[in-house]
């Protein structure tokens, strides 16, 4: 651990804003494990901060959300309450980990990514003196089936007492892909309000446990816009500066599983042994039934209980 009640989860994702104040005495020193030619600043480094906004992968233009998203993602773990954003668990560190931006992933690198932050050695990266005891991967769309090599580092990991939260994604009722459906990971779906699974998230009897996505719907014009969740994000003056603030911009499956890795955390900050293959059995006392679904007749979805449900 890094400190008394202090557990450490790896944020794996698009890099972190590290002067974001709702951020700020939260994050460990991370690194960048995006390699050339996706690394639009060269190659690895400890810099693990986003690519700029106007950043270009060639002829693809960067998407505004993915300068965000690994903030957004750290601040439902371990927002520290400024600007109204506070995470499930404060006391938390994040380890902030950069796997894309403009460019997309290599699976080298999200296989480097995993290893480096559950302090495995990889070769030409300096040891990682903050080993993580949960790993966040919210994104999803790798291979229908887990692959071999991404099974076989999840099974390293989860022997490590590890645990490796991942998003369903937002395929709208489709099947797990990687890596949300390597076994040993905790695979996270979305509810919405009324505790009825989100159109937007993946179906599968395998999902292991849904979350609050931050609404029913992936539109932002939608009525339950006010659902969204509060994260750690910004805007743009018409000079184009940026300002830090916190916004109701959280829905999707991405949000829902730093939820249920912001829980495993204080979880983890009493009982500190605790492994994943004890909390898989131990599943029931922290969850509750999620409403079925007709569209998924083997679903029996159970849903991320609230602190107050939980056995005393």
């Amino acid at each position: 651990k890094s400190g008394p009640n202090e557990v450490v989860v790896a944020v794996i994702d698009s890099g972190v804003l590290v002067a974001h104040p709702s951020l700020e005495g939260q994050l460990l020193p991370g690194y960048d494990m995006l390699s050339p030619p996706f690394n639009l600043r060269g190659g690895r480094s400890a810099d693990a901060s986003p690519d700029a906004r106007d950043a270009r992968c060639g002829e693809r233009a960067s998407s505004g959300a993915f300068r965000t998203h690994g903030t957004e993602v750290a601040s439902l773990i371990a927002g520290n309450g400024k600007d109204g954003v506070r995470g499930v668990n404060p006391n938390a560190k994040i380890l902030p980990i950069r796997l894309f931006g403009a460019c997309p992933m290599a699976r080298a690198d999200l296989l480097d990514a995993m290893a480096w932050a559950g302090g495995l050695s990889v070769v030409g990266v300096p040891e990682n003196p903050y080993p993580a005891r949960i790993i966040n991967l919210s994104f999803s769309g790798g291979k229908r089936v887990c692959g071999a090599d991404l099974q076989g580092l999840v099974d390293r990991l989860v022997k490590k007492n590890i645990f490796v939260v991942a998003a369903v994604g937002n395929t709208f009722g489709k099947k797990l892909a990687e890596p949300a459906n390597c076994d040993g990971v905790i695979s996270v779906g979305a509810v919405d309000a009324e505790n009825n699974i989100a159109n937007y998230s993946a179906l599968d009897s395998r999902t292991v446990i849904y979350a609050p996505g931050g609404g029913k719907d992936l539109n932002v014009s939608a009525p339950w816009y006010k659902n969204k969740l509060k994260v750690a994000s910004f805007d743009v003056s018409l000079l184009g500066a940026e300002t830090h603030l916190g916004a109701e911009r959280g829905v999707g499956t991405s949000y829902a599983a730093p939820l249920v890795s912001g829980f495993l955390s204080l979880l983890l900050s009493h009982r500190w042994e605790l492994s994943p293959t004890e909390f898989m059995r131990d599943l029931p006392k922290f969850s509750r039934p999620v409403n079925p679904t007709d569209q998924c007749v083997d679903c029996r979805p159970r849903g991320l209980a609230l602190l107050s449900d939980l056995p005393r």
